[in-house]
């Protein structure tokens, strides 16, 4: 189409030319000519206006609030690395004094102030108006560093009683807590005024996310930062933004820094108030959400329940969501597009055996042993870590005989026994060799449950599984020189002969391992390759 043609088709020449017909104006050559050049000044005109419009401005602020918590985020990283010198600092002094090196207290009293006054002068920087409580504070530590001065200016060795000694210590042990109280302090300030910014109702989504990543950096910095964070109300408001309608990339990272602050029970409980698990039991179970918001989702509850925690213990309304977290996890392992989604959902899979008998219940309605099982076969558990999951699972329900048929009918058998038959080697990181004797171990112990049932104690026999427990419990290197490894090896192998009887299975190895005394099997099997030259 040529470009007269294009120009006559447009919305604006029609217009114009019905404007000219009705006014009765000719439509030669120099009308159509004006009317040409009047749509080009008319679009330039409209790009201008466009051009003039603040979008830059709004661009500027956007990222202007980014910067803000990234300053906030760095701010709190100053506070703390000053924080630590400071203290590390007190603790020499503290050990000088314990030593009686008194030559060295006043230049180390110096050190310390000057280490203090810097922290002040920080905090000061970042927070222009404190709180009131926050200055009082800094008073204080000002009077207890010009006290401590004081002291050690004119301090020798022959004014140095016991009396003398404890009052120093006494007062450094004074000066410790007050800044310990005022760090706390600043830094629950700075967490609340970066928590503000999870709001998106004013925040964009660039800075929601920037906001929410740093909370999972400070979150990895150690337990003390999530428990601050979980104090000032940042469960709450990352769970808000779950259950807002947001782009997804803001829930998923949501979801993840909520289970990489729940390490702390500070935060458990917070998340009991909010309802998170019921929050946590809805996104998984709602097709609506993205697989990665429902795996992040089930690391959140593979967190919460973990029995590696200190504080382990039941969680207010897990009872009541049990049936729904089992469903879904169940349903994400079996679609997991991905290694990761699956390992996800197997280990809070896992980690639910650990809370409540009745789980298993939930695990044999909804075939969990099936898809598990089956995901060997299809490569999403290749890996050690999945595997560990996966026995976890197995060794759990076989602690119930309901069990039983559910996992042999699954191939369930086979594939323990498969699992004894893991080999580690050179190749394999630490971790990956710490995560093969667990599944060793778990394998162990879920064949000496299900060997109760003789026909399963047959098929353990037939698969091999006996000769494999007698090369993990009499080979170190098979069990990568694992003592519980052996001591499970050992038990399974003495319920093996147990049920089925020694007869044809009976073999010099065997009846050496199987006759003595337990302990005195485990004795000799853990020394077998010690040398003592």
């Amino acid at each position: 189409m040529t470009t007269h043609q294009s120009q006559s088709n447009s919305a604006l020449y029609q217009w114009l030319s019905g404007s000219v017909q009705k006014m009765q104006i000719s439509e030669g050559a120099p009308v159509v000519k004006w009317l040409q050049d009047l749509r080009l000044t008319t679009e330039s005109e409209c790009m201008s206006i466009l051009q003039g419009k603040s979008v830059a401005k709004e661009s500027l602020s956007i990222d202007s609030k980014v910067l803000y918590t990234k300053k906030l985020k760095d701010g709190i990283d100053t506070i703390r690395n000053r924080a630590q010198v400071a203290n590390n600092e007190l603790s020499k002094m503290l050990r000088k004094l314990e030593k009686s090196r008194w030559k060295h207290m006043k230049s180390s009293g110096l050190w310390l102030t000057h280490h203090l006054r810097n922290l002040l002068h920080e905090i000061n920087s970042q927070i222009p108006d404190p709180p009131m409580k926050v200055y009082t504070e800094e008073e204080s530590v000002l009077s207890q560093c010009a006290h401590l001065v004081q002291i050690t200016e004119n301090l020798t060795e022959e004014m140095m009683t016991g009396s003398d000694k404890k009052y120093l210590l006494d007062s450094l042990t004074k000066l410790g807590q007050s800044v310990s109280s005022l760090v706390d302090m600043v830094l629950s300030v700075q967490v609340q005024v970066l928590l503000e910014t999870l709001d998106s109702r004013v925040s964009s989504t660039h800075c929601l996310t920037s906001t929410v990543g740093h909370l999972i950096n400070l979150g990895l910095e150690g337990e003390y930062m999530c428990y601050i964070i979980a104090r000032e109300g940042g469960i709450h408001k990352l769970f808000d933004l779950c259950r807002e309608e947001i782009l997804e990339v803001v829930r998923a990272q949501s979801l993840r820094a909520i289970a990489t602050l729940c390490c702390v029970s500070k935060s458990i409980i917070e998340l009991e108030e909010s309802n998170g698990v019921e929050c946590l039991s809805d996104i998984l179970g709602a097709d609506r959400y993205t697989e990665m918001v429902r795996s992040e989702a089930a690391g959140v509850v593979a967190q919460i329940t973990s029995p590696n925690l200190d504080h382990y213990q039941h969680i207010s309304g897990f009872i009541e969501h049990m049936e729904d977290l089992v469903r879904s996890l169940t349903g994400l392992c079996l679609n997991a597009s991905s290694h990761e989604v699956f390992l996800l959902g197997a280990a809070a899979i896992a980690n639910i055996t650990f809370m409540d008998p009745l789980s298993s219940d939930y695990l044999l309605q909804y075939h969990t042993v099936m898809v598990l099982v089956e995901s060997c076969t299809l490569h999403k558990a290749d890996s050690l870590f999945a595997k560990d999951q996966i026995v976890t699972v197995l060794a759990n329900m076989a602690q119930s005989t309901s069990c039983f048929t559910d996992i042999v009918d699954n191939e369930g058998l086979s594939l323990l026994v498969n699992f004894l038959n893991i080999r580690p080697n050179a190749k394999l990181t630490e971790a990956e060799l710490a995560a093969c004797e667990r599944v060793h171990q778990k394998s162990a112990i879920a064949l000496t449950r299900l060997a109760k049932d003789p026909p399963n104690a047959q098929s353990i026999v037939s698969k091999g599984g006996m000769q494999r427990l007698v090369q993990l419990c009499k080979d170190s290197g098979a069990r990568n020189g694992s003592d519980v490894v052996l001591v499970a090896s050992l038990a399974a192998l003495r319920k093996l002969v147990s049920v089925c009887g020694e007869g044809p299975l009976s073999t010099p190895d065997i009846r050496q391992l199987v006759h003595p005394k337990i302990m005195d099997s485990y004795l000799m099997c853990s020394k077998h390759n010690e040398s003592f030259v």
